[in-house]
């Protein structure tokens, strides 16, 4: 059941001629707020203002059922190279992540006419981005509602060797400071997104594998990526950014963990100092396995 106003009842029951239009709403991340509308004029409702100047916005039709399915919403954003949001390319910020973790909300407002959204507005949709696929004639971005969070395994841990936590997360205990660094960009004779030099290596560069990389300034500030490799020529990432950083850029660096229980044991500090982690270790290096589990 959807809430609406006494006088939009009166209007859907009358029968009578109305003009339509959907009000998309993404809220990001960082707090900005995207408001786009279907009709061909901006609207505004209830203070705020849905652009009706944006990139071409359409949906597909979607149910809400009273059981646990997780209800989807697939919107269509026309945009050409062209199409600029802000200033910049709005493909290319989708592709920048700027949609990742935002939420979705879908708001019906039927007017009497054009403009007149006096009898408020319906909710029809509200859930999270889920993905977005990027082509030559735009965007089709995927929101799912919130009852995805559902969707866990069970038994929702399983017993493995490695440790069931991630490094430094509430269950694991650290404390993420203790163990970041901030580093420099450094020159490189042949420059690559999938590869960030150090401009003065630390000591302990191995202990970065696994670690996670997050630049701090330059083109590609913002970005995270993992590191596959660490080494004293620099940083080898898993996933290349989607800029190419420059010498000088800073960025912030989170040692690696392979989650096993010497490592639990033997773990250091940026500063060299010894912690013994052990007790708040998650794996079952002693399970045995399937085929000896009598």
């Amino acid at each position: 059941m959807r809430a609406a106003s006494n006088g939009l009842k009166a209007l859907l029951a009358s029968r009578a001629p109305c003009h339509v239009a959907d009000l998309f709403t993404w809220t990001l991340a960082n707090g900005a707020v995207y408001r786009w509308s279907s009709f061909d004029r901006s609207l505004s409702v209830g203070g705020n203002i849905w652009l009706g100047t944006g990139p071409l916005l359409t949906r597909n039709r979607f149910a809400v059922k009273n059981t646990v399915e997780v209800p989807e919403l697939e919107v269509r954003l026309a945009a050409g190279d062209s199409t600029l949001v802000n200033g910049q390319n709005i493909k290319e910020q989708i592709h920048n992540g700027i949609f990742d973790g935002a939420r979705v909300e879908l708001d019906r407002v039927f007017m009497p006419t054009p403009g007149d959204n006096s009898l408020g507005t319906v909710l029809l949709f509200n859930g999270r981005q889920s993905g977005a696929v990027i082509d030559a004639e735009g965007v089709t971005l995927t929101a799912k509602g919130d009852n995805v969070l559902m969707n866990q395994q069970a038994p929702r841990n399983l017993y493995q060797i490695t440790c069931l936590h991630s490094f430094c997360d509430a269950g694991c205990t650290l404390a993420p400071a203790a163990y970041t660094i901030t580093g420099n960009v450094g020159s490189s004779s042949a420059p690559s997104s999938s590869f960030v030099p150090w401009a003065s290596a630390p000591a302990n560069a191995a202990l970065f594998t696994l670690g996670k990389l997050t630049m701090t300034s330059g083109a590609a500030v913002g970005q995270i990526r993992t590191v596959r490799l660490a080494n004293a020529s620099g940083l080898f990432l898993t996933y290349p950014l989607y800029d190419l950083p420059a010498a000088g850029d800073s960025f912030s660096l989170l040692m690696g963990c392979d989650r096993q229980q010497t490592s639990c044991q033997t773990r250091t500090t940026n500063t060299g100092a010894a912690v013994n982690n052990i007790l708040h270790f998650r794996g079952y290096p002693y399970v045995p396995v399937a085929e000896l589990a009598f």
